[in-house]
């Protein structure tokens, strides 16, 4: 971070150059306690993005940290929101153009420089915004918090930041913050930590197909992934974020030093704006106000899906979300942002055929694959009655196949298609079947990372979601997951 000198030379600089008053703007003075009387102090917000915590309480699995891209930490322009701390009354909003990249400090934080302004001294609440053009008029806390938080990004899933992503300060970082005249006749200079709205969704495959084998290590089948869709996306978000301490679904009544900072260790939620209309049963939830994009319930028909294509094998698709949370026993298909994959595969010369005779055989000519495939025990069977010979029964009904641990899948233009869904897990309780708090979502400022390494068995033959189905289960995908706190490191600057 830079050291004292050096901001003294930076800040003096500043107030030399008085065209950089004309950067920031006064845009809405109330007369409340803080009166423009009284006498003004200099003030330097440092903004420092990219910023991360020990109590975001992520499944961090890994100290390392990816090269971001400029867009994703880029800081355009900063609104300065001041609040009375004793009333909680409206003081002053400045609105900062004129913001300078400083370079890195020492924990690899992007840090930038304000322009210095001129407030009253006293005792402040400081709201901060980025990389937005609203402007929020209220005259008390609770009134703007309630404003700035009916908010949308528009799409659900977020693929162009060229325009920068929309920052805020943790709330409850920056409350009861002294603004007073010192003794060097130095500015006050704030430290803002900036976190972004969006996490980012980094996804990527291993290999360009994998081998499935049985129990004897016997090859049954090849299964090539082509294909992704990101499920159930959230579309409306918290300017800043929302935390609780929650052991069922009673709302609580919103505090800034309760609510608008870490996430305690004991029961803490991370909070979205659809939070607490997710019960328990995810069947009745319908999207009327088409709150989600990608809806898992908007389609039945994978040809009514656009899928995504993989980029070549261990590079990473990445776009951006908003975040979506749910209380542990809510935690379904139904609500929970997951990924469905789409798979072709190729049966290894294990398909079989009913004989006249009563015998199964294998069809040794693959042109003569049937339309319909029927999927027993690591092979592939022709026809249902085929099927039923190879169970030892005398009859199946393709109505219950689960019955039996069978599956039927259908031939496309493509071949055999299967489907696997991958529910995004924040973080790991290490207990496969009990559902942990904040287990499953998407947490702003957070990156997952999720590269699928193999896959352990056919998927479904449908991309047919359960909405009832916690998302604690088998997923057939062997997925190495990192979520990470989202920091970029400057590899620009290094002297060997």
């Amino acid at each position: 971070m830079t050291n004292s000198n050096s901001n003294k030379s930076i800040y003096a600089l500043l107030l030399a150059v008085a065209a950089l008053f004309g950067c920031s703007q006064s845009e809405d003075i109330v007369s409340n306690s803080q009166s423009e009387e009284h006498d003004n102090v200099g003030v330097v917000f440092r903004l420092q993005t990219d910023v991360s915590s020990p109590t975001t309480r992520s499944a961090e699995d890994s100290y390392t940290h990816v090269q971001g891209v400029p867009d994703e930490y880029k800081v355009s322009s900063a609104r300065i929101y001041l609040f009375d701390a004793p009333t909680k009354l409206f003081v002053k909003s400045i609105l900062l153009t004129d913001i300078k990249r400083t370079g890195t400090d020492t924990a690899g934080n992007i840090v930038y420089e304000t322009e210095r302004v001129s407030v009253a001294q006293g005792t402040y609440d400081i709201f901060v915004t980025a990389n937005t053009s609203r402007l929020i008029k209220k005259n008390t806390e609770d009134e703007f918090l309630a404003d700035i938080d009916s908010l949308t990004y528009i799409r659900g899933l977020i693929s162009d930041i060229s325009g920068g992503i929309v920052m805020t300060n943790r709330a409850s970082d920056n409350a009861g913050t002294v603004l007073a005249d010192k003794s060097d006749n130095s500015d006050n200079v704030i430290n803002i930590s900036l976190e972004r709205v969006l996490a980012r969704l980094d996804i990527g495959k291993g290999a360009e197909s994998f081998q499935l084998t049985d129990d004897n290590s016997k090859l049954y089948a090849t299964v090539t992934l082509d294909g992704y869709y990101i499920v159930n996306l959230p579309k409306y978000y918290y300017s800043y974020r929302h935390t609780a301490v929650l052991t069922s679904m009673t709302e609580p009544t919103w505090s800034l030093s309760e609510n608008f900072g870490n996430v305690k260790d004991v029961n803490g939620y991370v909070i979205d704006p659809y939070f607490f209309n997710k019960t328990i049963d995810a069947s009745s939830f319908t999207n009327g106000d088409k709150y989600y994009e990608h809806y898992f319930g908007d389609y039945s028909n994978p040809k009514s899906v656009t899928w995504t294509a993989f980029k070549p094998v261990a590079q990473y698709n990445t776009s951006y979300s908003l975040e979506n949370c749910t209380l542990a026993p809510a935690s379904k298909n139904g609500y929970s942002t997951g990924v469905m994959f789409r798979a072709k595969f190729e049966p290894n010369n294990n398909v079989y055929h009913l004989s006249s005779s009563g015998s199964l055989e294998v069809i040794t000519d693959k042109t003569k694959y049937p339309e319909v495939l029927y999927y027993y025990n690591y092979n592939f069977y022709d026809s249902a009655e085929a099927l039923a010979s190879a169970i030892g029964i005398a009859s199946v009904s393709t109505d219950n196949l689960d019955l039996y641990k069978a599956r039927k899948f259908e031939k496309t233009d493509d071949g055999y298609r299967c489907y696997y869904t991958y529910w995004i897990r924040h973080l790991d309780n290490y207990k496969a079947t009990v559902m942990g708090v904040m287990e499953f979502g998407i947490v702003r400022n957070n990156l997952y990372s999720m590269l699928i390494t193999n896959v352990s068995d056919l998927g479904y033959q449908d991309p047919i979601i359960s909405p009832d189905t916690p998302d604690e289960g088998e997923t057939y995908l062997k997925m190495v997951l990192n979520v990470k706190p989202w920091i970029v490191r400057d590899l620009t600057n290094i002297v060997l």
